[in-house]
């Protein structure tokens, strides 16, 4: 159904190919798991199989008929760049609008996916006001309401808690059952999902590394190092990062009976009580919409509580002022390209040290992106908005640390990276840690949380919340239950 033949694609002016003469064939009604590093090329080939873009060299045929508007499906890695409604139940009657089908059976359609998909309280609300978790939930309902004959999914359950993982392998399971011939192609940075699938293949620098069963290409050490699928601890940069940086001036943050709701809606944060310490890792987990990102705006000052305070300490327990916390206190975003905007990667990473009047050291920005991974020839000059998912987070963590801050508010860290990147941020935070820096990871990635994580903070959707200590979290497996 699917066939491409020496297909290669460059984005602009860039004269690395994101594609590079790739052939690969793909029958009607196959499953297969697309795997590889960072930048590999896994979007890309999405995004040409799907017709967003045309190869710019080579062949695409698909056996489909190119009338069909909804015959193929694609689920962006960031559900952001897919919206075109303004509230839930618009964007998933997008599709069927289009196809101009009856009102009520469409009324019926959208129940129908949002109650399947545990998404049905969502149904009236704005999507800008939606988390990460539920917006990829409300994407998903979006493209799998029009029953496509082709289904891309971009890894699908970058941002969505335990819940809706589940949601989202048991609908797919569902929908094979229902369509035999369903062709659905999976990108993913998880082993245990690429081994769901009859064929696995693997992409490196845009070419064909591997293309197989997961059992035999995943048996094979040298393919899983090559394409970044495994992470030994023997390779990380951040092990070599010296992190320069003035006396720290805030060594806690202190929450005290803080809440917090959004205007005209009900408050996310209820009497939240607790400190946070310099040389300590913080993990925070709750399901999707429970306030997680809400509390990292919070601690970073872009939000404000409606009760309660959120005073910073320095080492003999003074309040700092906001003056002298300016900058302090910093975050990598869930979305890390809604914080860049200038023309290429060195500038992002100097930009906020020179509005505090810094001026890095020589060398260290290029220290900086090699200790985040992003350490090839000339990728200072990159353009940031045009790095992939995983790269982006990369540059988000080098911006950051640009500021030498006291504290780091991580969100979803671990979104978009492949699992050698994932190994990387935790030896990373942990130099951060080792420096005395207080960090503040909020994930769904019981991985961090058990590599990293001296205290867990369980966020509930009613606005409670549990502090636990590591050993006590560990024990009690509270994560299932987030």
């Amino acid at each position: 159904m699917i066939s491409l033949r020496s297909v290669s694609f460059c984005y602009g002016d860039d004269d690395r190919p994101a594609l590079d003469k790739l052939s690969l064939e793909i029958a009607s009604g196959e499953g297969l798991a697309v795997m590889g590093r960072n930048g590999c090329g896994k979007s890309t080939l999405a995004h040409i199989i799907s017709r967003l873009v045309k190869p710019t060299g080579g062949d695409l045929q698909i056996g489909l008929d190119r009338d069909s508007a909804t015959a193929i499906g694609l689920l962006f890695q960031n559900p952001d760049n897919q919206f075109v409604a303004l509230t839930v139940e618009k964007e998933v009657a997008f599709a069927l609008e289009n196809l101009s089908i009856p009102l009520d059976d469409m009324r019926d359609r959208v129940d129908e996916i949002l109650v399947a998909l545990g998404i049905a309280h969502l149904k009236g609300r704005l999507i800008n006001s939606l988390s990460g978790g539920e917006k990829q939930r409300v994407a998903l309902a979006g493209i799998m309401i029009a029953n496509p004959k082709i289904l891309i999914l971009d890894e699908p359950d970058s941002y969505l808690d335990l819940e809706g993982r589940t949601m989202l392998e048991e609908q797919l399971v569902v929908l094979r059952s229902k369509k035999p011939n369903l062709t659905e192609i999976r990108i993913t940075q998880y082993l245990s999902v690429a081994r769901q699938y009859q064929r696995l293949v693997v992409l490196d620098q845009g070419r064909l590394l591997a293309d197989g069963s997961p059992e035999a290409v995943l048996a094979d050490r040298e393919i899983c190092a090559r394409a970044g699928l495994v992470w030994d601890g023997s390779r990380s940069n951040s092990q070599t990062l010296s992190y320069p940086r003035e006396e720290s001036i805030v060594n806690a943050i202190e929450l005290s009976e803080m809440s917090f709701g959004y205007p005209g809606g009900e408050t996310v944060i209820k009497d939240l009580s607790v400190a946070l310490h310099a040389g300590e890792v913080l993990c925070v987990v709750g399901p999707s919409g429970s306030g997680k990102t809400t509390l990292g705006y919070l601690l970073t000052g872009l939000l404000q509580p409606t009760s309660g305070r959120i005073r910073k300490l320095d080492g003999q327990g003074r309040v700092v002022g906001v003056e002298q916390g300016r900058g302090r206190i910093s975050a990598s975003l869930q979305m890390p390209e809604r914080q860049f905007f200038l023309e290429n990667c060195k500038s992002e990473i100097e930009y906020g040290p020179s509005n505090f009047g810094k001026k890095l050291p020589p060398g260290y920005i290029e220290e900086l992106l090699s200790s985040v991974g992003l350490d090839q020839p000339g990728f200072a000059q990159r353009e940031p908005l045009t790095l992939s998912t995983g790269e982006k987070r990369r540059l988000a963590f080098a911006v950051v640390m640009a500021l030498g801050p006291d504290f780091i508010v991580f969100d979803e860290p671990g979104c978009g990276l492949d699992p050698e990147g994932v190994g990387d941020f935790i030896a990373l935070a942990r130099k951060l840690k080792e420096a005395q820096l207080g960090l503040v990871v909020i994930t769904h990635d019981d991985q961090l949380v058990s590599a990293l994580a001296d205290r867990v903070l369980v966020l509930d959707k009613d606005g409670q919340s549990s502090l636990f200590a590591a050993a006590e979290f560990e024990q009690n497996r509270m994560f299932d239950r987030t």
